[in-house]
């Protein structure tokens, strides 16, 4: 049509005036720095004055730049990721650990590259093998199955340190005392009258607590072969709330039927109430139930949970101070053996009281 533009702006994009910047050295020229000054403020150095350092993180943000990590391990520089090896899939405590980590590694901008452990030590050690050929600044590990000689010979002079491993370590190591969770747990039962507890998801094979709920059962004064029974069932590939269900199920079908439930986190401890309710048994005037965890979940429901808090994010800042300690380090003096133990505390909810005067038991 006459007098139209051959073009119009839903035709023709305008071109941006922003710069594409993929290099350091690029982001240098753009404001008019030397290259050594930009990667200092990007690595956080405080030599490089404030006013520099915001204006750095300014164009970086403005220009959508991300350094090039591989090329910066290439060069002998950091590389500014860290490896995160964890075992077990979609728990809401080990979720919870993982973003409260993130949050400790963006603060001291770190990446984290996460990988998922789910067959075992084998698969630990090439997923060690795979973060060291990507030239990792440091790997964290959660819940590592891995042994003492294990660990000590796959991450020789590797800035590492392990999170609640499932067996002692000789590496830096930062854990809750679940020696002291157990005592907090028990101790309050026994301070109710309780005296026999079925013990829902934990084994004698549980190094985590089997240890701790035989030595603390000792000193109340109880046989930890008569007050003490296991009730196990497979967590893995069913809800640990049904499973929760089903060793309540079977706890209650014991010849002499306990006052109280150790469950070994608060998704079994939900399932258990569930059981117990459905059974018309009271909680906790019949049976009180503890839970491991303190979710949110717990605390909603009624009755709430007595539980355990292990203050994750005090433990995931605990581990990100000791990495960084760690990295700072030449290769010769890391790995020096370090433990640092979080403290949990002692939920007191509506789900624990007084222990039945009358214990019930069940017809042979």
């Amino acid at each position: 049509m006459p007098g139209r533009s051959k073009s119009s702006p839903s035709s023709k994009m305008e071109p941006s005036n922003t710069p594409v910047v993929s290099t350091v050295a690029g982001l240098a020229s753009y404001l008019g720095l030397s290259s050594w000054t930009v990667s200092r403020a990007i690595n956080g150095h405080t030599d490089v004055k404030a006013q520099t350092r915001l204006r750095v993180a300014a164009a970086i943000k403005a220009l959508g730049f991300r350094p090039n990590p591989l090329a910066r391990g290439l060069r002998g520089c950091g590389t500014g990721v860290i490896g995160v090896c964890f075992s077990g899939l979609n728990t809401p405590t080990l979720n919870t650990k993982i973003y409260h980590l993130q949050e400790v590694l963006r603060e001291h901008r770190l990446r984290n590259l996460l990988e998922i452990n789910v067959m075992g030590n084998k698969d630990e050690r090439q997923i060690i093998a795979d973060f060291l050929r990507l030239r990792v600044d440091g790997i964290i590990f959660v819940y590592s199955g891995l042994s003492a000689s294990e660990s000590k010979e796959s991450l020789a002079g590797v800035a590492c340190v392990h999170v609640d491993p499932l067996q002692p370590q000789n590496l830096p190591t930062v854990e809750t005392n679940r020696d002291t969770a157990i005592q907090l747990l028990l101790g309050h039962l026994f301070m109710h009258g309780h005296r026999r507890f079925a013990l829902l998801g934990i084994s004698e094979t549980d190094n985590w607590r089997w240890p701790s709920l035989v030595a603390h059962s000792k000193a109340f004064g109880l046989d930890p072969g008569v007050a003490l029974t296991p009730v196990s069932h497979d967590l893995s590939g069913i809800c640990p709330i049904e499973s929760g269900r089903l060793m309540a199920e079977a706890a209650l079908r014991l010849p002499q039927r306990p006052t109280a439930f150790v469950a070994i986190n608060d998704q079994v401890a939900i399932g258990a109430i569930q059981t117990l309710r459905d059974a018309g048994i009271s909680v906790p005037g019949e049976i009180s139930v503890t839970g491991y965890d303190n979710l949110e979940l717990a605390r909603q429901l009624r009755p709430t949970l007595t539980t355990i808090e292990q203050c994750s994010q005090v433990l995931m800042e605990t581990a990100g101070k000791v990495l960084l300690e760690e990295i700072a380090l030449p290769p010769a003096r890391r790995g020096f053996y370090l433990k640092k133990v979080n403290a949990p505390r002692l939920i007191v909810g509506e789900s624990t009281g007084p222990a039945s005067s009358l214990p019930h038991r069940n017809k042979k």
